[in-house]
């Protein structure tokens, strides 16, 4: 692989540093690339609260232990923000929607917004389902986790085009379009879209959207945010376009997503 996306750009969630009871660690540094984070919920009395979900570009395998019974599923990307009061602990590992394919047994095709039976994408998932749930804590768990990908892991699996489009998308902050894409790569608008489906579970047309998004809620986040120093940074219309796009992704507006991040 001659270029990891992590080194220019990353994802960020929405009130995660309110929400008590979660902890993201990170993973071992030649999983960075590909692995976002390894992350745990355990709810107590002090978190109750409310959790914003919103668009952050990744898929996490999720285990959710609740009384006897335990669900795990892959989540795909979700495009569309949602609210969760989950009452259950969970522990999970959280990949990058461009590096998961790496990974994967099968094309990511129906991932998007759904929440699915992991088997059907990590077949062998099971030689380490046991070991993850009498783990001791998030620590254990993550080693665990990460022998069992260190194993999976086929460079092979990488498509090139699609890699080079999202590089292409951010260097240029998202100020493109598909065809821009077609043209950078050579290759045809259908054949590309049909790849960046099958290696992110996202057209090329959403994930410029949701690049566009997750620099927008980056750059809100900074002291000296400007709204129309971001319009003319990221390719938006206008003010009106830019308010819109941050509503349609985070669910509220600018304003009231500073108020509870």
């Amino acid at each position: 692989m001659s270029f990891y996306i992590n080194n220019i750009f990353t994802t960020v969630t929405s009130n995660i540093n309110n929400c008590n009871g979660y902890i993201e660690i990170e993973p071992h540094h030649n999983l960075r690339p590909f692995i976002k984070c390894f992350w745990e919920y355990k709810p107590n009395s002090l978190n109750q609260n409310e959790t914003r979900v919103i668009p952050d570009i990744c898929m996490d395998i999720i285990f959710s232990f609740e009384d006897n019974s335990i669900n795990v599923g892959l989540c795909g990307i979700n495009n569309v923000p949602f609210v969760t009061d989950c009452n259950n602990c969970m522990f999970a590992i959280r990949f990058y929607a461009w590096s998961i394919i790496l990974f994967a047994d099968n094309n990511l095709k129906n991932t998007l917004n759904n929440f699915l039976d992991v088997k059907e994408y990590f077949s062998d998932f099971q030689t380490i389902h046991n070991d993850l749930i009498y783990a001791e804590n998030i620590f254990e768990r993550k080693k665990i986790a990460e022998n069992y990908l260190y194993k999976k892991i086929n460079p092979d699996r990488q498509n090139n085009d699609v890699m080079n489009s999202i590089y292409y998308i951010i260097k240029n902050n998202c100020k493109l379009k598909v065809n821009d894409l077609s043209n950078y790569c050579f290759k045809s608008r259908r054949q590309l879209e049909r790849d960046f489906i099958e290696n992110t579970g996202v057209s090329p047309k959403q994930m410029i959207d949701l690049v566009r998004y997750q620099k927008l809620w980056q750059d809100c986040l900074k002291p000296n945010f400007n709204i129309l120093n971001s319009v003319d940074k990221l390719g938006f219309y206008d003010q009106s376009h830019l308010l819109n796009e941050f509503k349609k992704y985070h669910g509220i507006s600018i304003s009231k997503a500073l108020q509870s991040k």
